[in-house]
């Protein structure tokens, strides 16, 4: 892995992203060495918690817009985007999305300088996260219209908090986030490691089986309320938002 730091201590496995030139911009090679470090995680019996982080000033600034599975236009082989095409690599995403959320080990977000839109999504998608204070989050992309591909905004926030944000793209430091429910709990800057590895000492002590079943059934009960169908409908919305962009840029290339 090339863009990924994994590392086990203490029945913790550490995922921290490494691109922090581009504060971890989730890129094609970002996005691949994620899927091995959480393959790496789930077969490793000595992991019992898994620890998402990012190197350098940031979590996570989001996609790549120099390219990445979401971002860099369709499929290898299509011309342009069509609301078929658009919808199936909608669908990956969405998989990885539910990789991290329905992994078999409890995951914690450790979250500093930018988490903004796929970033944001990355410690949406943890059991828990713990943000510095100061750290920056939200979906500042949506002032350029759309619908966000992730459903869990109203599910964590409310309506009300959900629909302030993804309408104004505005965002949030992490006291903020926390008050709202967008993240678990914030910590000073400087206490922000001790914070994670201490909730992450806490969920290690679990036993592995009764983790497991804990998690199955928080998981089941979100499903239970349309989870799934949620996050499909998000993907299938957001989709037509890539026709429609495409479309808008070749009418203006044309002008």
């Amino acid at each position: 892995m090339q863009t990924v730091e994994y590392r086990v201590s203490d029945h913790v496995g550490t995922i921290a992203m490494n691109r922090p030139e581009r504060h971890n911009a989730l890129g094609y090679d970002l996005l691949d060495d994620l899927d091995e470090a959480f393959d790496l995680a789930e077969a490793d019996d000595a992991v019992r918690v898994v620890v998402l982080q990012g190197n350098g000033p940031s979590f996570c600034s989001g996609y790549d817009l120099k390219g990445s599975y979401y971002i860099h236009g369709p499929r290898s082989g299509v011309a342009e985007w069509n609301v078929k095409e658009a919808m199936l690599n909608l669908r990956g995403i969405e998989a990885r999305y539910m990789r991290i959320w329905n992994f078999p080990k409890p995951t914690v977000a450790k979250v500093h300088g930018y988490a903004l839109a796929g970033g944001c999504y990355l410690q949406m998608l943890c059991d828990v996260s713990v943000a510095a204070e100061d750290a920056v989050l939200g979906h500042p992309a949506m002032k350029r219209g759309g619908v966000s591909s992730m459903p869990l905004w109203q599910v964590l926030l409310g309506p009300k908090k959900a629909r302030y944000l993804l309408m104004t793209g505005r965002t949030v430091d992490g006291r903020e986030a926390e008050r709202i429910g967008l993240v678990s709990l914030a910590a000073p800057r400087d206490r922000l490691d001790e914070t994670v590895a201490g909730i992450a000492a806490d969920i290690a002590a679990v036993g592995v089986a009764d983790a497991f079943q804990n998690k199955e059934a928080l998981n089941t009960l979100m499903e239970i309320q349309g989870l799934g169908a949620m996050f499909r409908y998000a993907g299938q919305m957001n989709s037509i938002r890539f026709v429609n962009r495409d479309k808008s840029k070749s009418s203006s290339e044309s002008e």
